[in-house]
């Protein structure tokens, strides 16, 4: 009996980590070696579509992937239209985020969102999985391309790396960009979109008397960008920015150790608070050489109409805003919710 039972046990450890490796091997990212173009239809639904997706080759299984999408409430924002999924590596939440975003119409145009605080790395990604270019093409336009017509953007051999000479100015928005546009035009469109942006909300004129340059308060924006996730607190970080410069006070902005990281880190060490670089805030005084993501109208406004206050700090909140403080004693004393 008791061996019976010992094989018995066996049998179950074995089934059951089996299962795991399993599913792990199901949801595990795809490697394809040629683009997938396919349409899915009006009206269908998850289980069709995650179908099309396992011909495709994009995903293992439709069922596994049906269930994903519906674990993550997102099987009901997946739009019909004709798709172009380039070669390569394709997670699960990768799949389900270009759906989330959808195809291009009928008139040969894809709808791109670029998302608020992404870098120009990141921006030409997401253009790059779209179907729309090149990477190699869009970075041997922005070192060597004429944007005279851009006054703002700095002279190529004024960009501090790991910066480009646009970053921070090819502004997130939703775009339908036609196949047949070029890296260029593409590229143009984003500038044009943030030089709109700016004239049509009169920052122009509201900033024609500071002593910031227009550079230096998209910089202050990018800032805002990275730190803020409420809108109600965008003015006041900017605030809290602009009165450390006013009285020579260190940013200390962790949103410039994570440019320099180059990816998203947490914790950050404080060996990572030593970086070599005009762009650590926490060893620079002033503000960065340039932007450091892409803001979006929200924190525009908030560098070009700061909230003045007395608040020298703010720290994160689990909710997602910001606890203001005057004093070091107040910032450093734990409340509720604080991270």
């Amino acid at each position: 009996m008791k061996k019976f039972l010992l094989v018995f046990f066996l049998l179950l450890v074995l089934l059951a980590v089996g299962a795991v490796f399993g599913v792990k091997m199901l949801v595990s990212p795809v490697e394809t070696d040629a683009v997938a173009e396919f349409s899915i239809p009006e009206g269908s639904g998850s289980s069709s579509i995650a179908a099309i997706l396992q011909e495709q080759g994009l995903v293992k299984n439709a069922k596994v992937f049906s269930l994903y999408a519906r674990f993550k409430e997102v099987d009901s924002q997946f739009k019909a239209g004709s798709y172009s999924f380039p070669a390569g590596e394709w997670s699960l939440e990768a799949v389900c985020e270009k759906l989330i975003i959808g195809g291009y119409s009928s008139r040969g145009e894809v709808r791109v969102t670029i998302r608020e605080g992404l870098t120009v790395e990141e921006t030409i990604q997401v253009l790059v999985e779209a179907g729309l270019g090149s990477r190699d093409v869009y970075y041997d336009y922005i070192r060597n391309g004429d944007f005279s017509k851009y006054s703002f953007l700095p002279d190529a051999n004024e960009v501090v790396e790991p910066a480009s000479r646009l970053e921070g100015f090819l502004f997130p928005n939703t775009y339908m960009i036609e196949l047949d546009s070029t890296e260029q035009q593409i590229i143009d469109m984003l500038l044009d979109q943030f030089v709109m942006v700016w004239t049509e909300n009169g920052f122009d004129e509201a900033t024609k008397d500071s002593e910031y340059s227009m550079l230096e308060i998209v910089t202050m924006a990018s800032l805002v960008e990275k730190e803020a996730r409420v809108d109600e607190d965008r003015p006041l970080i900017a605030g809290v920015f602009y009165k450390r410069l006013e009285i020579g006070m260190l940013l200390e902005s962790c949103a410039t150790i994570q440019f320099l990281l180059g990816e998203p880190k947490d914790p950050l060490l404080y060996s990572d608070l030593e970086i070599v670089s005009p762009y650590n805030s926490y060893k620079n005084a002033g503000l960065p050489p340039g932007p450091i993501a892409a803001p979006g109208l929200a924190s525009l406004k908030a560098a070009v109409y700061p909230t003045e206050s007395e608040y020298l700090y703010f720290r994160a909140r689990t909710d997602g805003s910001h606890r203001f403080s005057t004093t070091l004693q107040e910032h450093q004393t734990p409340h509720d919710g604080d991270y």
